[in-house]
């Protein structure tokens, strides 16, 4: 009896030892938990195609219809229908559970006969609708995700001159961030909506002014459920260390927003997103913020990854080099455990995607002037609810 009491005693620790594994108790228990516990996001902007902010720069109302018909030229340059492909092959690489996207567009154009007869009615033919391109795109490659939520920032419209026949056309451009769930992860409770916090614009002297927003769905995945939000922020930078006080506390109050989202959430948070906020503090204290709130940037789980800048390309997206020199794209992470202030539960893969060469397009453009970011994180079983 006493040579087996070793050997007994040695089984019943490492059980006990299973059960205390970073990843939580042993899933063999539970059919719904086998296979890998990893939730998979990806988070990209995918750039609106132009410098579309140079339209507010715009003194002279006479100017408008030329300062459009460049901007309109510029986003049909960098071609979306091209880059979706490019943008598309990553999205299949990766395979996430859940895919944020920020600067989706719907370019449209209202005919120059009606525009000089003075029809009020938007317009309302598209040129590019880019969900509907990059749907395909994914479609084509055997993809299949599901678009639960999306939410309008801004909707433009302004006259453009014709170079073709000399007159006048409408352009309208709608910008939105989606959030695509991957056809066999089951979802719920999806909703969208924009920041109280509005950015005042104008166009010409004309008042317009600018929302951004966010969208947000329930997942379940290895019988736990995760809330993930999907987000825009405005930037607050003017130029490289110069930063708007106004434009800052407007971020402030947006970020705002999507903490008392998390606070009134009961699941944990995976916040995904171009954030507009530097992580190294050059810009505003927006990224600092959420880490006082208790979120988790996946970047800098675990070992050194380097500076991880996911935002700078040329904006015709043609420069040989990668210029990406700012890290404002995040996948941030928060449950009952970092809100009290303890460490993640969990590890954490984590890349940045559509950075290098081998991913441009075919004729040699940027997927976008951002890098998308991609992380796989094992979160221990229980934090879900």
């Amino acid at each position: 009896m006493r040579r087996l009491a070793v050997p007994l005693i040695l089984i019943l620790v490492m059980a006990a030892c299973s059960d205390r594994s970073p990843l939580g108790p042993s899933t063999r228990a539970n059919p719904e938990r086998a296979g890998s516990p990893a939730l998979d996001v990806l988070t990209w902007n995918v750039y609106v195609g132009a410098q579309v902010q140079d339209l507010l720069l715009i003194e002279d109302p006479n100017q408008i219809p030329f300062e459009v018909a460049r901007v309109f030229g510029k986003i049909m340059e960098t071609n979306f229908p091209e880059r979706a492909d490019a943008i598309a092959d990553q999205i299949v690489a990766a395979r996430p559970h859940v895919v944020g996207l920020q600067e989706v567009s719907l370019v449209r154009l209202q005919s120059p006969g009606d525009y000089l007869a003075g029809n009020p009615v938007p317009a309302t033919t598209p040129v590019q609708d880019w969900l509907s391109i990059l749907q395909q795109a994914l479609a084509d490659r055997g993809a299949d995700y599901i678009v639960v939520a999306t939410v309008t920032n801004f909707d433009v419209e302004a006259p453009m001159v014709n170079f073709g026949t000399g007159g006048l056309d409408d352009a309208r451009l709608t910008d939105f961030d989606v959030l695509m769930v991957r056809a066999d992860v089951p979802w719920s409770n999806a909703q969208a909506g924009n920041y109280a916090a509005v950015l005042p614009i104008s166009l010409g002297g004309v008042e317009l002014p600018k929302p951004s927003g966010w969208n947000r769905v329930d997942i379940r995945l290895k019988g736990l459920t995760y809330r993930i939000i999907n987000a825009h922020l405005e930037a607050a930078d003017l130029a490289p260390g110069i930063v708007d006080p106004q434009l800052a506390a407007l971020q402030s109050a947006q970020a705002s927003e999507l903490v008392a989202m998390a606070d009134a959430s009961p699941h944990p948070v995976v916040l995904v997103g171009d954030l507009n906020t530097a992580a190294d503090g050059t810009t505003t204290t927006t990224y600092q913020d959420l880490l006082a709130a208790g979120f988790v940037d996946a970047w800098t789980v675990g070992p050194p990854r380097g500076l991880g800048y996911s935002s700078g390309q040329d904006k015709d997206l043609r420069n040989p080099a990668s210029k990406l020199r700012h890290r404002i794209d995040y996948i941030l992470y928060r449950d009952e455990r970092t809100r009290a202030g303890k460490h993640f539960n969990g590890s954490v893969h984590i890349e940045r995607i559509g950075e290098e060469p081998a991913d441009k397009t075919v004729t040699g453009m940027w997927p976008s002037d951002h890098a998308g970011l991609f992380g796989s994180l094992r979160i221990a079983p229980g934090l879900g609810r």
